[in-house]
């Protein structure tokens, strides 16, 4: 007699019996399982409400795990339209609502740093920051402060390219 999983396998693999079920003991019977075309249209239609949900709230589908047409780079801007596009108006709404209530006459005020959710990939902040030390706006300890580092002294004067000057110092002659 054959047991357990690999001794079913070896029966079914037979010739005689390939293809077939094997006999169940015990009064047991087979009952195929079917879904009825009103079933699969029913599952159908869940898949159709999770979108809708997603929607009516303005969250991304990836966010509430309907991946059917995710990919890597729409899960990333979709990502950063959901904080631009749907956080950014709350948290403006709350800063409002706390300097009214909290730091009204005051110079003091509530301000939250979304610059969190909008980093994006290592590869695009890091050419922006590029961008910004070169252009002379962004020093390179502002940049370090930006990527949670420690300063180096040093690095707190704007650095700018010897190619670029403005027109004033160009005609008295200054480089």
């Amino acid at each position: 007699m054959l047991y357990g999983k690999s001794g079913l396998s070896t029966l079914l693999s037979f010739k005689p019996y390939k293809g077939t079920l094997s006999n169940l003991e015990d009064g047991l019977t087979y009952k195929q399982v079917n879904i009825k075309n009103n079933e699969s249209q029913f599952l159908e239609s869940r898949k159709f409400q999770k979108s809708e949900i997603a929607a009516i709230f303005r969250i991304p589908p990836h966010l509430i795990n309907d991946l059917e047409h995710a990919t890597f780079t729409n899960i990333e801007q979709q990502s950063l339209e959901f904080a631009t596009y749907t956080l950014t108006p709350w948290v403006k709404r709350i800063e409002n609502a706390l300097n009214n209530a909290l730091f009204y006459d005051s110079n003091y005020y509530a301000k939250f740093n979304m610059a969190a959710m909008v980093r994006g990939d290592i590869n695009t902040r890091y050419d922006a920051y590029r961008k910004g030390i070169e252009s002379g706006f962004l020093t390179r300890n502002e940049v370090r402060e930006l990527e949670h580092l420690n300063p180096i002294d040093g690095l707190d004067e704007p650095i700018i390219p010897l190619n670029m000057t403005t027109t004033g110092d160009a005609q008295n002659g200054k480089e």
